[in-house]
């Protein structure tokens, strides 16, 4: 009888890897959150690829108002219910970072602005943090 090379220990050294080496993955996608929802001391937000983007490549153009209302302390369901899903796969269990692809356009403007935008919800799962990646983008959601 022919034994398989991929039973006994070598499979559970072979599946142990597989799973360092997903978590290595998980890890270098996403920001740096302390248990408050905002960036951990020293961290940067990690930007996902536009590219990326598989749940709605071409992004959304939120209604603003909706987007104004956009604050810490809203609940993940309040946040859905004013600018609907996010737009990447941050995960399934306690996730606490959501990306979006905006298309926002300046009050009299004619050209469109593709933004990123990034919430970061505390251990709560509420709401803590806004971020935009770019300044022009915050400048035309707030009106300013």
């Amino acid at each position: 009888m022919k034994k398989s090379v991929f039973s006994g220990t070598f499979r559970y050294l072979l599946l142990a890897a597989a799973g360092a080496a997903l978590v290595g993955c998980g890890t270098s996608r996403l920001s740096k959150i302390n248990d408050d929802g905002h960036l951990a001391e020293q961290a940067s937000p990690v930007w996902p690829s536009i590219e990326n983007n598989r749940w709605q490549p071409e992004g959304s153009v939120p209604n603003l108002a909706n987007l104004a209302q956009v604050k810490p302390g809203l609940s993940k369901e309040q946040v859905y219910g004013l600018i609907g899903r996010p737009h990447f796969a941050e995960g399934m269990i306690d996730v606490r970072e959501w990306d979006y692809v905006l298309n926002l356009t300046a009050k009299g403007g004619e050209q469109t602005q593709v933004c990123q935008y990034k919430l970061l919800f505390d251990k709560r799962m509420k709401l803590a943090s806004v971020i935009w990646r770019q300044e022009a983008c915050a400048e035309i959601a707030t009106g300013a």
